[in-house]
């Protein structure tokens, strides 16, 4: 979920170069098109990036298998197309229950939290590599 990382970028970001990069990809990243975001970062061959991106997804999948295990919400039943907008596609995979909806927001504020510090991170090694 890079709308994760786009929201941490929108948050802590200080260079000018991520947060223009963010504008420029929401859109598109909110209907799950990530190319600009994971090659224009790059997420991709970035190991600060690569970490949180390798673990919101499992992070994510956790926080689904407890809600649907615990029967708090249904499991998915319908197919979703891949560019539905993230917290969506719980919501109508599951025919329309707003727990799953409210989980699919809960999700996205996990994967927000999870990229903040490695954006705060890449801030920190960009000020070393320009100043030396």
């Amino acid at each position: 979920m890079t709308l994760g990382l786009l929201l941490a970028i929108f948050i802590a970001s200080k260079r000018a170069e991520y947060r223009d990069l963010a504008k420029m990809s929401f859109i598109p990243g909110i209907f799950n098109i990530n190319e600009p975001i994971m090659f224009g970062l790059p997420i991709v061959l970035n190991p600060i990036m690569m970490v949180p991106f390798i673990m919101v997804p499992i992070v994510n999948c956790a926080i689904g298998y407890f809600f649907v295990s615990m029967e708090i919400i249904p499991p998915v039943a319908y197919a979703v197309p891949w560019t539905t907008p993230g917290p969506l596609i719980a919501f109508l995979g599951t025919g329309g229950n707003w727990l799953a909806l409210l989980v699919g927001f809960l999700c996205l504020g996990v994967a927000t939290m999870i990229y903040l510090p490695f954006v705060i991170a890449a801030n920190k090694v960009n000020n070393m590599t320009t100043n030396g």
